[in-house]
């Protein structure tokens, strides 16, 4: 989900920069006291890496570190749309029809976590990650445990796989469309607009 080359380059030479101006500042003569003591203000870069950069300044200011950092948008908040399910109603004998369905993303700097919801079941994703093919085409795939809160003689507790395209609209919001298959041997298609960027708390 970014560029690990260029993230980790950057803190290294944080590091190195911290480490050299404190050697130049304490001045000579140098000693191994100087030396430990600019070691360990340096390894402070890491600390900030792991507790203000990926827990403050990247969660509250996505937008700022893509595409030069981070190689796909940020796609955290809740999401409204649609699945199509290819499923034959057994009363019926008909396809049954497009259910609406709610979706929240927790989108942090390395992973994602992806929840879904129904009138009549919630899922919750277990493995998830954003892939990017040879064409340089964006997609969120997930791994998710779906849990029915009714009917579950005709909808039982299931796993199954999404594949979402992230695209642009026409006012440069991304939108999620793609299919899903299930351990039931179904599958469908699914489609999402953003309506809260806010990221979610899951």
């Amino acid at each position: 989900m970014y560029n690990s080359s260029v993230y980790w380059r950057i803190w290294i030479i944080l590091g190195i920069l911290i480490f050299v101006t404190i050697v130049l500042f304490k001045g000579p003569p140098y000693n191994i006291f100087i030396i430990v003591s600019a070691a360990s203000a340096a390894g402070i870069s890491l600390l900030i890496e792991a507790l203000l950069f990926k827990r403050i300044i990247w969660m509250r200011f996505p937008h700022l570190f893509h595409p030069w950092l981070c190689t796909v948008p940020y796609i955290g908040g809740k999401w409204e749309g649609t699945i199509q399910s290819d499923y034959i109603d057994q009363e019926s004998g008909k396809r049954v029809e497009p259910i609406r369905t709610s979706m929240e993303i927790r989108h942090e700097f390395d992973r994602i976590k992806v929840t879904l919801e129904t009138d009549k079941s919630f899922s919750s994703s277990y493995t998830s990650d954003i892939w990017i093919d040879e064409a340089g085409r964006k997609y969120l795939c997930y791994t998710y445990y779906n849990d029915a809160d009714e009917n579950r003689d005709t909808n039982p507790n299931h796993d199954g796989t999404a594949k979402l395209r992230i695209s642009l609209d026409t006012d440069d919001e991304p939108i999620l469309k793609g299919h899903y298959f299930t351990g039931r041997k179904t599958t469908g298609k699914m489609e999402f607009t953003r309506v809260n960027k806010k990221n979610s708390k899951i």
